[in-house]
């Protein structure tokens, strides 16, 4: 009785997906014959109304850049050559003040040479004077030589005149050596110069990644991140770097919650660091080339609340787009003013272009549009204006065909045969109503994992064609 309850049950559930495969297919398929896209060469490419107008999408007009939350600045403490540290009165996660020691260098080596030069001037010194009492001997020599003697006295009283120049000389290079090695071990306390977060300590002895991931033999030695407000740094490539200037507004979203935006402005553009880029801009709508340079820059927020440091978010210029307008706005470059009124290109029920009169409502001068008042409605298809453009042309519809250039469906995506509402990349044949990554042929509903032809409903742990209901741990054909 059980197994015929099943039978029943995958007999009805085939009838239901039956019907699924005619209407989603079949049906759509028949129905989609109204709109069909030309291959002809003089054929116009038309987009749907309602993705033209919708917010940031579709045309790719609107420019977007990645960007990441950053503190306003980070302070990166690096040694100086060829010194090594002491000991370190600070640990990540530390606030400090400014003013506060970070670290003090080792400076043995330092006092060392100092020492050294203390004793090379003394005998600079020793020698000077050894010199001066040859010149006074030489002297007195010379008052009771002959001519031919008198030459070479005087000779030697030059040469050790030349030394005590040359040890003068050396004494005042050691003094000099020795004020820089005096100054260098009287500040071999590190102090911070601003007040913040200790994010990171590298070891000094090897290469370590810094704060943003680029791995370098000249990474900081400690990395403070200030404390307040955060702002955003952002990448553009160099395609779209001349589409950022300093002082420009920008919109901030959140990639999980469109709702969710800021307000800033952009304060600083580096352009002397460029970064190789082996990936393409996921943001940018224009894309960016593999391998071309990219540059940053920084946009100070209005205000911060509910950004997490790391956050990575997208950005566009800020037009005014974020304020929510009643009724369609269609920018102005689709629009052809003439004097009996204003018309766009549009598609009509025979998938030939037409002029089509529209009439216009208020203009919104930041973002060029006008409010469409009447003749548009968000199913139609229209073209951008261009002088090739004739009324009749066939035309193409750019939602509408896939990628071999067959009319399709309105599926983003789905498999063939696929009768799911909402495909997230199912396999042939899956009749489930809400299935992501179920088995072909898979019936169940509400399944979490279950086996191939499983038609057992509310069921856990049943084996294949398990014909049990409610039933936790039977075997297979019981």
């Amino acid at each position: 009785m059980k197994k015929f309850i099943i039978v029943i049950l995958v007999l009805g559930i085939l009838g239901g997906a039956g019907y699924g495969v005619y209407h989603f297919y079949f049906e759509k398929k028949a129905g989609s014959e109204e709109r069909v896209s030309s291959d002809a060469e003089n054929a116009v490419y038309v987009d749907s109304v309602s993705t033209i107008t919708g917010y940031g999408a579709g045309t790719g007009l609107i420019e977007r850049f990645g960007g990441e939350v950053s503190p306003q600045a980070t302070l990166e403490v690096k040694l100086e050559n060829e010194r090594t540290v002491k000991k370190c009165y600070v640990k990540e996660g530390d606030e400090v003040k400014e003013g506060q020691r970070l670290f003090t260098y080792d400076t043995r080596e330092d006092e060392d040479k100092l020492a050294q030069a203390e004793i090379d001037i003394e005998k600079a010194e020793s020698d000077i004077e050894l010199a001066k009492q040859s010149i006074e001997e030489y002297e007195e020599q010379k008052k009771t030589a002959d001519k031919e003697d008198q030459l070479m006295i005087t000779t030697s009283i030059l040469s050790s005149q030349n030394e005590i120049k040359q040890y003068e000389y050396d004494i005042k290079s050691k003094q000099m050596e020795m004020e820089q090695l005096k100054d260098t071990i009287d500040n071999a306390t590190v102090t911070a110069e601003m007040g913040g977060i200790i994010q990171k300590i590298n070891d000094p002895g090897s290469s370590s990644q810094d704060y943003y991931g680029s791995s370098s033999g000249d990474s900081a030695y400690i990395t403070i991140l200030a404390v307040g407000d955060f702002r955003i740094k952002g990448t553009a490539n160099e395609q779209n770097l001349q589409l950022i200037q300093e002082g420009m507004e920008m919109l901030v979203h959140s990639r999980v919650d469109d709702t969710q935006t800021w307000h800033g402005t952009v304060t600083e553009i580096d352009t002397d660091n460029k970064e190789e880029d082996e990936e393409n801009n996921y943001y940018s709508s224009m894309g960016n080339e593999a391998g071309s340079s990219s540059y940053k820059f920084y946009v100070e927020l209005e205000d911060s609340e509910g950004l997490i440091l790391g956050q990575h978010v997208y950005m566009e210029a800020d037009d005014g787009q974020s304020e929510k307008k009643e009724g369609m706005w269609l920018e102005e470059y689709y629009i052809m003013q003439e004097d009996d009124g204003a018309y766009v290109w549009w598609a009509n029920s025979s998938n030939t272009i037409e002029k089509h009169a529209i009439t216009l409502g208020d203009y919104d001068e930041e973002l060029m549009e006008y409010q469409i008042l009447d003749g548009l409605a968000p199913e139609d298809y229209i073209a951008y204006p261009m002088d090739t453009i004739s009324e009749g042309d066939p035309v193409i519809y750019n939602d509408f065909t896939d990628d071999s250039g067959d009319e399709a469906s309105d599926d983003t995506g789905l498999d063939d045969m696929d009768m799911s509402g909402m495909d997230m990349g199912l396999d042939d044949m899956d009749m489930s109503g809400m299935d992501m990554g179920y088995d072909d042929m898979d019936m169940g509903m509400d399944d979490a994992g279950y086996d191939d032809m499983d038609a057992g409903m509310d069921d856990a742990d049943y084996d294949d064609m398990d014909a049990s209901m409610d039933d936790a741990d039977y075997e297979e054909e019981e």
